[in-house]
């Protein structure tokens, strides 16, 4: 018979435990599931931001409600097509502000919003808002020429008044839709007033001339801007 090396098992040998699958699963550790990734922190100021923005929001939609309401009380407004192009503007901006102030009072105070504040100010109210700046201002230069040509005949002309405070308040409404730019990004409306020119360039240096023979420094010219 040929000789092996293989040396048989005792019957009485003890059975390594560490091949015993239940003593592998009793002797397993369970790791504690990871915790919940923590919350991200609100940027500070961006509730108050928003707070300002919309208490502009609602001093401007003050302005615009009288800025209509007046001239439309004038009798034969409609013979005026400054007064009447004011009007419609002004109908135009109290509704959008009615809509913009109520989704932002029933969002905080009522649990109930049409659109989450932060998307429609980001999202929609941008373009919206130069849009309707341009068209309140252009009612307020309507409803001043016609202010400005109401002449009382012999006594006191009370539709003058009335000309005059719908001009009044139709500038309260542009200097408003103006503010709440303003508010929502000062950043981008102060570099849209200079035009997209920055403070933050340095002096440029010019190429290094080479120094004339017999000097040990080279010259450099700096160009200032």
């Amino acid at each position: 018979p040929l000789k092996t090396n293989l040396t048989p098992l005792s019957p009485l040998a003890p059975f390594p435990l560490s091949k015993c699958p239940r003593y592998i699963q009793n002797t397993t550790t369970m790791l504690p599931p990871p915790p919940p990734d923590a919350a991200p922190t609100p940027t500070k100021g961006t509730a108050t931001d928003y707070n300002k923005i919309y208490a502009v929001r609602a001093v401007t939609w003050f302005c615009s409600l009288v800025m209509f309401s007046v001239a439309a009380s004038i009798d034969d407004y409609n013979n005026y097509e400054g007064l009447k192009f004011t009007v419609a503007i002004g109908v135009i901006a109290w509704v959008y502000l009615t809509v913009l102030v109520g989704n932002f009072i029933g969002a905080n105070y009522a649990h109930h919003e049409i659109m989450p504040v932060d998307m429609v100010e980001q999202k929609f109210c941008k373009p919206i808002d130069a849009g309707m700046l341009f068209f309140v201002y252009t009612a307020t230069i309507c409803a001043s020429t016609e202010s400005s040509e109401c002449k009382s005949v012999g006594s006191y002309d009370p539709g003058c008044s009335k000309f005059a405070a719908s001009a009044t308040f139709a500038w309260f409404a542009s200097f408003g839709f103006l503010a709440t730019m303003i508010v929502r990004d000062p950043a981008a409306f102060m570099k849209l007033v200079k035009g997209g020119a920055s403070d933050n360039y340095d002096d440029i240096d010019a190429p290094t001339i080479l120094p004339p023979t017999g000097t040990s420094k080279p010259e450099q010219k700096v160009v200032d801007l």
